[in-house]
């Protein structure tokens, strides 16, 4: 699994068959799988709003109301088309992400505050994101590239100083010969870290990626794009470090660029809490 908000926003994504769709993301795709699971979107005129969401319509973007089977997502259709679509986004979060259906203060509903420090909001605010702003991770940085004719690397490092979530990009690459050719047999060696600024920990210039390692190695030797979970030690950090890394090759034989982040925050990190992890 990948961190967080983001990990389940890729799963809905997945499961609405609109994982590799272009950008925009096709919401009317979404909504129509989720009705199959009780979500029901109704828009309102906050003048003449229906009886659950009376008393709040004027002052709220959207509020989730529990009817029977169905929870009903009501969205103030007075917003511009924009914003209304990052409403129903955050709404989307709310209903899927875990804890969150059961929260009662959905009733009288939710401001589109961008710098809320209520937890829930904030974590259905980054699954939004992630849910309206396809692609992301790698596919997000090939995207970013290819718009702005700019080599891969300075897109993922571009990537990874704007990004909120915790991630970093690492360069991997075997020894070569004075020649410019890869050594036979040689180790994969990290030649230098870039990480955002929530990312806790230090991937050292110079490690050794062990030869048990399938995912670096995979991609360096068969050029081919790689993601998986691996603990920390295949990157010199401890072991019970649980990490997803998403990979490419990139430029002169065997060189990998990988995209690293925490499956789970460390319990002494200070935005551990941030991250919705009891301890």
């Amino acid at each position: 699994m990948l961190p967080g908000e983001f990990a389940l926003a890729r799963d809905l994504l997945e499961k609405a068959g609109v994982l590799d769709r272009v950008p925009p993301t096709p919401l009317e795709l979404v909504l129509e799988y989720l009705a199959g699971h009780g979500l029901e979107l109704q828009y309102y005129d906050p003048r003449q709003a229906p009886p659950p969401i009376k008393s709040v319509a004027l002052r709220v973007d959207e509020a989730m109301v529990p009817q029977g089977s169905r929870t009903l997502l009501f969205v103030n259709q007075d917003r511009p088309w924009t914003r209304i679509r990052f409403t129903i986004f955050h709404g989307i979060g709310h209903f899927w992400l875990p804890g969150h259906r059961e929260l009662n203060y959905l009733t009288r509903g939710c401001l589109m505050n961008p710098i809320t420090n209520r937890r829930y909001e904030r974590q259905a605010h980054r699954f939004r994101e992630d849910m309206a702003l396809l692609p992301f991770g790698m596919r997000a940085v090939e995207s970013l590239a290819q718009r702005y004719i700019a080599s891969l690397e300075s897109a993922l490092i571009h990537y990874i100083t704007l990004a909120d979530a915790p991630c970093a990009m690492v360069w991997l690459q075997p020894d070569y010969d004075d020649d410019g050719f890869r050594q036979q047999d040689s180790p994969l060696r990290v030649r230098y870290q870039v990480r955002s600024p929530s990312f806790p920990f230090t991937i050292r210039p110079g490690t050794r990626i062990p030869p048990e390692d399938n995912l670096f190695w995979l991609c360096s030797e068969e050029e081919c794009l790689t993601e998986g979970g691996m603990d920390g030690r295949y990157l010199g950090l401890k072991p019970e470090v649980d990490l997803w890394v998403d990979c490419v090759p990139n430029g002169h034989m065997g060189v990998v660029l990988a995209l690293v982040c925490p499956q789970e925050m460390p319990r002494d990190c200070p935005i551990y809490a941030e991250w919705g992890c009891e301890g």
